[in-house]
């Protein structure tokens, strides 16, 4: 045997036993037999020149040699683990998430990120307002832009990016159409297409209308729309109006239908976000290059 040879396998059935101190569980967790285990292990034993456990019929221990082993060999593990799964990370390149209207907001940090990280490609998925994190959790994507707030335990919020104005989406048939202006106090009169059951309760709480009017007039509510397009389909036939921002227009539009700016609720900020635990250098790379600037209502980056 070729005592300088370093075998994975072997390192990574030695640092499971040190853990599980069962060789059994040992095998379940690696998905190898129990005789595959015992035999890997006198293999690594052998390498060293030591036993590495005091095994009994009742219990597995480490000795001193083991130990010894153990305070060098994780962090130098999980170092080695963590270089793949970056390289491998990088290979794949960044997958990033977005709702509809809001995709441009990532045109200027792609182009930053490209340029300073040419071997690391940009994915752009859609995300639907029906499934507005799913994506994120089954790992499809590597971090989403979404709007704000976020309150979801097993997410980091990283940097806003982004801010737009409130619009109201109605027909251009309405009598309101040609409003300067409408209100928060004017929706009480103007039924609003709501949120689908399976959007975030903090988005729909703070992006949607309130139930009532600063004067506790109740808002109508109309069944979700759980696409942009319906959206505008519904808006358009006069059914109903539908509170959006700045942001839709410049991706999303139909003959049929006016935007009109709306007061009474604070402008809609977007933010990115990824899953706790994930710390794939190209997700921190990308958001400390989108951090530093702030998408102003003309459309222009200005520094924060």
């Amino acid at each position: 045997m070729d005592t300088d040879r370093i075998d994975l396998t072997e390192l990574e059935i030695f640092l499971t036993l040190a853990e599980e101190l069962h060789f059994g569980r040992t095998a379940v967790r690696l998905g190898l037999s129990q005789p595959r285990v015992s035999q890997l292990l006198r293999a690594l034993e052998r390498r060293v020149g030591g036993l590495l456990f005091e095994r009994t019929s009742r219990r597995v221990t480490l000795n001193p040699l083991g130990e010894r082993l153990l305070r060098g060999l994780r962090p130098a593990f999980a170092e080695l683990q963590r270089v793949v799964a970056d390289t491998r990370s990088a290979a794949q390149g960044l997958r990033i998430g977005f709702l509809g209207p809001y995709v441009s907001t990532l045109t200027e940090p792609i182009a930053h990120h490209v340029a300073q990280f040419p071997d690391c490609p940009v994915e752009l998925v859609q995300v639907p307002w029906t499934d507005v994190f799913g994506a994120l959790y089954r790992s499809e994507i590597d971090l989403q832009l979404c709007l704000a707030p976020v309150e979801q335990p097993d997410l980091v919020i990283g940097p806003e990016i982004a801010s737009f104005p409130r619009l109201l989406a109605i027909a251009k048939t309405h009598p309101r159409a040609n409003s300067a202006v409408i209100t928060l106090e004017d929706l009480a009169d103007l039924p609003v297409i709501g949120p689908s059951p399976q959007v975030p309760p903090e988005l729909a709480r703070t992006f949607w209308p309130p139930a009532l009017t600063p004067a506790g007039r109740p808002i109508p509510r109309l069944p979700a729309a759980r696409t942009e397009p319906e959206m505008l389909g519904t808006v358009a036939n006069n059914r109903g109006v539908f509170l959006t921002t700045t942001a839709m227009p410049t991706h999303f539009s139909h003959p049929g239908v006016q935007f009109i700016p709306f007061t009474g609720m604070p402008d809609a900020r977007v933010v990115l976000v990824w899953r706790k635990g994930n710390d794939d250098s190209k997700i921190r790379d990308f958001a400390n290059l989108a951090a530093p600037y702030q998408l102003t209502p003309s459309g222009a980056r200005a520094p924060r």
